[in-house]
């Protein structure tokens, strides 16, 4: 179930006029209109247009008892305060306004009106075991986006556990097998089941764990065997096949320690029909370079390529590093979706791992929230946004470690734009 947000203004309206002796009329509105306007508000939560103004007494300032045309308006009285809440019509004027009434001797205080948002409930029982939501503001980003249905993140990796009750809500008909050419890409290893519920697992259906982007879709895209392996015609088929079939992020959490060209001809091919591409940075705490040691798909211009942080954002000792890293995301003692049926695991269900495995699909549903919230951006755009908006960790700047930084997903989803640091 999705979550609803309830939005309220910092401000009560009372109708009396309560100890504010003199008469000051205030402006109607329109019969069933909405004194809120949710998007008369900066960045900042800040309103663009209403103020509260706090009177020392009985006295109203002559600015506010005007009626002319472009005055300001009073809209509401909070008589027991000796407040009023103004309106000033246009956003440009409001500004103006208050400076007058800052300087005014019968004033206490004028500010603009705050945005109040409903503290959000996630219901997921194991989300308090999610650290990397906390430490990337995950929470704070949903209240700025969910992720729409519409929005498709692929996995292409062993495929996905299709009945997982924190996945199966999601899965879109058109998920594919490539190895065994048919619609079901059941998962046989588990770890496509994990780097799926880390993206995308639904949130508040009181079952489980959350994804970082709970409302996408998901499609499951099985180029990996029972124990993990495939070769690269494969993957660049399930590459070309999620791309085909409507795939907005594609997720890779898998590696190749050598060049292939039908893998770049795949990622090119994505790229190129504007698909966001997300690959793990690998974990053997080695030198990316897309010369002289490439790791594929990660070090192809153009994909997001993620190392891995601990809970305490320090790098995590597997992880890959070099100058191809984007960013860096939680990799390790990730909790997420396991298969609910035997497939020689200790644990069903749920379970943490550890990777840049699990730091990738991390990304790749940070971008599903972007893509959602900021649809006319094109894939370069997406992969310069999440960049721009990390935490800066190591070295001033971009390094080889953590690239731009840790991701950051409220920061991500600001509607105040981010420059674009490459």
């Amino acid at each position: 179930m999705k979550r609803v947000s309830t939005v309220l203004t910092l401000v009560m309206v009372l109708g009396g006029c309560g100890h504010l002796s003199q008469s000051v009329p205030v402006a109607r509105t329109a019969l069933g209109a909405s004194p809120f306007d949710a998007q008369a508000f900066s960045a900042s939560g800040a309103s663009t247009r209403r103020a509260v103004i706090r009177l020392k007494g009985v006295n109203v300032p002559q600015a506010l008892r005007r009626q002319d045309a472009g005055s300001p308006k009073v809209v509401a009285k909070i008589g027991p305060l000796r407040t009023l809440v103004i309106d000033a019509g246009a956003p440009g004027k409001l500004d103006a306004v208050l400076k007058s009434l800052q300087g005014d001797r019968e004033v206490v205080y004028a500010a603009p009106t705050n945005l109040v948002v409903a503290e959000k409930v996630v219901d997921d029982p194991k989300v308090g075991e999610q650290y990397a939501l906390g430490v990337t503001r995950a929470f704070e980003g949903w209240d700025i986006e969910w992720g729409k249905a519409e929005t498709v993140v692929a996995i292409v990796d062993s495929g996905v556990d299709m009945r997982h009750p924190d996945l199966a809500g999601k899965i879109v008909p058109t998920s594919y097998n490539v190895l065994d050419r048919n619609n079901n890409p059941a998962d046989d290893h588990g770890h496509g089941t994990h780097c799926a519920g880390i993206a995308t697992a639904i949130a508040n259906n009181q079952t489980g764990v959350a994804g970082v982007a709970p409302g996408c879709g998901l499609m499951a895209v099985k180029v990996l065997d029972t124990k993990g392996r495939g070769d690269d015609a494969s993957i660049a088929e399930g590459i070309v096949y999620a791309v085909d079939n409507g795939a907005d992020v594609i997720s890779m959490s898998l590696g190749l320690y050598k060049r292939s060209q039908v893998i770049e001809d795949a990622l090119q091919y994505a790229l190129n029909k504007d698909v966001v591409l997300v690959a793990s940075a690998g974990n053997n705490n080695a030198l990316n370079d897309p010369k002289t040691a490439p790791h594929l798909p990660s070090t192809h211009p153009g994909v997001i390529e993620v190392a891995a942080t601990d809970a305490k954002d320090a790098k995590a000792s597997f992880s890959n590093f070099g100058k191809t890293v984007s960013v860096a995301a939680p990799g390790v003692a990730i909790l997420s979706t396991l298969p609910t049926y035997p497939i020689g695991r200790a644990t069903q269900g749920y379970g943490p791992m550890s990777g840049t495995s699990m730091a990738a699909p991390f990304v790749a549903g940070l971008a599903g929230l972007v893509r959602s919230h900021f649809p006319q951006l094109r894939q370069a755009e997406v992969k310069a946004r999440i960049e721009a908006s990390a935490d800066d960790l190591g070295e001033t700047g971009f390094d080889q470690r953590f690239g731009y930084g840790r991701v950051n997903v409220a920061k991500a989803l600001s509607a105040v734009g981010v420059q674009q640091r490459r």
